[in-house]
């Protein structure tokens, strides 16, 4: 009888070691930033010369990444049903959804250089579900009630940042026209939401424990002054681009200014939101750079870059402790 109850005891100890993590769905922002970083890489190898292989390192890690919050969001709905329904409606985790298309389509852009075809499929899927998660979201505003604390930058995400990305991979990818229509989307949403999201940061302010959300407020000016030099290519207004930059660099430099407020919420997992914004900053003055001669555009972009390199290495560090310590994922 003894022998039963500890081959039992075993069986749900070796159950217990192969247990899944519980993970939201804002864990996929290391896939961002990662993608993010290594497209950054890629442009800075063809600008400075620099060894191709780190970038698509980056790209790699991010792949792997991605399989792996993927699998984790996938067993969340299977194990542990409630959690996964009640993130869905929850009126400030659910916008973190939007990053699972976003990925996919960042998923598109790192592949596009490796097989054409599966970048383009990717992509559709991801566009697809982008937009239909975008406008179901918005509908949800009209017809849901909502306290003024759920006013955070992770809006963003759902309405501007992920549409601005399904953007910038439709002009990579050649479907320009299409991508006019995703920039139009994410630019007009911008424009609304900003004016709605920095009205509740002004006068609510923003709680310690989601200040790593103001690493998305940065991202739709950053995305959009990448999104538009991918779509316009030879046909860009040089002006235009001037002014994407300058606000760009603009929210950069204020959320510098603010680093000691941001940094009384304790390091956790959404601080890679950070790498986002600054590796897309990154890539947007690369580009730029590329086409232009301007000697500050060229100095700006290697000072990001470095920049990029710091914050992005920082935020895995301390990512790694935070595992070691066994303290990466929510209990």
């Amino acid at each position: 009888m003894d022998k039963i109850v500890d081959k039992t005891t075993q069986q749900q100890i070796q159950k217990q070691n192969i247990t899944l993590p519980i993970a939201p769905a804002s864990f996929f922002a290391m896939t961002l930033g990662l993608a993010e970083t290594g497209n950054a890489w890629r442009n800075a190898t063809s600008l400075w010369n620099l060894p191709s292989y780190i970038g698509e390192v980056l790209e790699g890690l991010a792949v792997l990444s991605f399989i792996w919050w993927l699998v984790l969001y996938c067993n969340k709905w299977i194990q542990h049903r409630k959690l996964a329904i009640n993130e869905f409606n929850d009126p400030v985790q659910s916008s973190f959804l939007a990053l699972i298309p976003e990925s996919i389509i960042l998923m598109a852009v790192t592949v596009h250089v490796y097989s054409l075809s599966i970048a383009i499929s990717l992509f559709w899927i991801g566009s697809i579900l982008n937009l239909l998660y975008g406008a179901y979201k918005l509908s949800g505003l009209w017809t849901q009630d909502r306290q003024a604390e759920h006013t955070t930058p992770s809006l963003f995400l759902t309405f501007t940042a992920s549409i601005l990305v399904n953007a910038l991979a439709a002009g990579l990818l050649g479907y320009t026209n299409y991508g006019y229509v995703l920039l139009g989307i994410g630019t007009i949403s911008w424009l609304i939401m900003d004016s709605v999201i920095t009205q509740q940061l002004t006068v609510g302010g923003l709680g310690a424990k989601t200040r790593n959300f103001m690493g998305i407020y940065m991202a739709p000016a950053v995305i959009l002054f990448v999104a538009y030099q991918v779509l316009a290519g030879e046909n860009l207004s040089i002006p235009i681009v001037y002014g994407l930059m300058g606000y760009a660099l603009f929210i950069f430099v204020a959320i510098t200014f603010a680093l000691k407020w941001l940094r009384e919420q304790a390091f956790a997992p959404g601080y890679w939101a950070y790498t986002f914004g600054i590796a897309t900053l990154s890539q947007g003055l690369s580009i730029f750079a590329l086409k232009n001669t301007d000697f500050t555009v060229s100095i700006l972009a290697i000072l990001i870059f470095c920049i990029m390199n710091i914050v992005v290495l920082g935020v895995a560090i301390g990512s790694l402790r935070l595992v070691l310590n066994g303290n990466y994922f929510p209990k």
